[in-house]
């Protein structure tokens, strides 16, 4: 029982002690120090979002919420998506491309709704462009070397 206690408090320490990676939320392991989610609606619109821990930076949890709207878009059957930073901004086609960083319990956190595109518009976003883009610095090649 002590074994267990201790493996747990570890783990929870190794959490906390590292800043948030990109995940989904819903990992119930991962999740606990934050990730990344998504939900539909209203209408044709996707919310999009992500949560980080206390020892991530706000930019970069801008820039994981920016390549999951553009994973989001692909996943969807999408090339580009028009990204609204609230519902009301949405809702008048106040199209941005600035992501608002808010800070929960001192954790950054930030959402923003998407509309998926089948091809490119006015001030659409490619979401292949973005996954290139962003791609390693969001999910960096693991380091080479090692025993054979």
């Amino acid at each position: 029982m002590k074994r267990h206690l201790l493996g747990a408090a570890a783990m929870a320490m190794l959490l906390s002690a590292c800043a948030t990676g990109y995940h989904s939320a819903s990992n119930p392991v991962l999740g606990l120090t934050g990730g990344y989610w998504d939900q539909p609606g209203p209408g044709r619109l996707i919310k999009v979002g992500f949560a980080g821990n206390g020892f991530i930076t706000p930019d970069k949890v801008a820039t994981y919420l920016l390549y999951r709207c553009a994973e989001v878009t692909q996943r969807e059957g999408g090339s580009h998506f028009v990204f609204y930073t609230s519902l009301p901004d949405a809702i008048s086609d106040r199209r941005s491309t600035e992501r608002i960083v808010n800070s929960l319990g001192g954790k950054p956190a930030t959402y923003a709704y998407i509309l998926v595109l089948a091809d490119a518009e006015t001030d659409a976003l490619s979401a292949t462009e973005i996954v290139t883009r962003l791609g390693p610095l969001v999910k960096p090649a693991p380091k080479q070397g090692g025993a054979s």
